[in-house]
């Protein structure tokens, strides 16, 4: 009996001391993506739409964004990868998407990001989150950019969360 009452004190207190999980809230920021604006060229604080915009990952990832399937945008929120300091991406103006998923035409500017990380705790029960530091865009010079210059919001620009542009794009 003795023993009976002693497991059952045992199992009562493992009860009461233990916490309940830890969830990771939908709200809780997670790792940023990179926000940028298109502007115009001829007045540089209008925001101007691209046509047929479509974003095709270079690299491990090839394929194009979901939510960049020849849309018309002033905007593009692009993941960045968390294990490398540098991520590629092509994007393409009055682009045109076939059948079997290839891109059949468009005026394509390949932009790479370079970036420094930076894992930051977050929660036990989310994790670590990756920031990014010294975030910079070039793009690579053709016949026909459509892009025409690139610049951060800041100096020294940094992504650590979506709340705001991080760089415009003027076309």
């Amino acid at each position: 009996m003795k023993k009976a009452i002693g497991l059952f004190l045992c199992i009562i207190s493992l009860i009461l001391s233990c916490e309940r999980d830890d969830i990771c809230s939908l709200e809780t920021p997670t790792t940023p993506r990179l926000i940028i604006d298109f502007l115009n060229t001829s007045d540089l604080s209008s925001p101007k739409n691209v046509a047929s915009l479509v974003v095709k990952g270079v690299g491990d990832n090839t394929t194009i964004l979901e939510d960049y399937r020849a849309v018309n945008s002033s905007q593009v929120i692009l993941p960045l990868k968390t294990n490398e300091n540098s991520t590629q991406f092509i994007l393409y103006k009055d682009a045109e998407i076939a059948d079997d998923g290839t891109i059949s035409e468009g005026n394509d500017d390949m932009i790479t990001i370079t970036y420094t990380r930076e894992d930051v705790f977050v929660s036990r029960a989310c994790g670590y989150k990756t920031i990014f530091k010294d975030v910079a865009i070039q793009f690579e010079s053709d016949t026909d950019n459509w892009i025409q210059v690139v610049l951060p919001i800041n100096d020294n620009q940094s992504i650590e969360d979506e709340t705001t542009t991080h760089f415009n794009i003027f076309h």
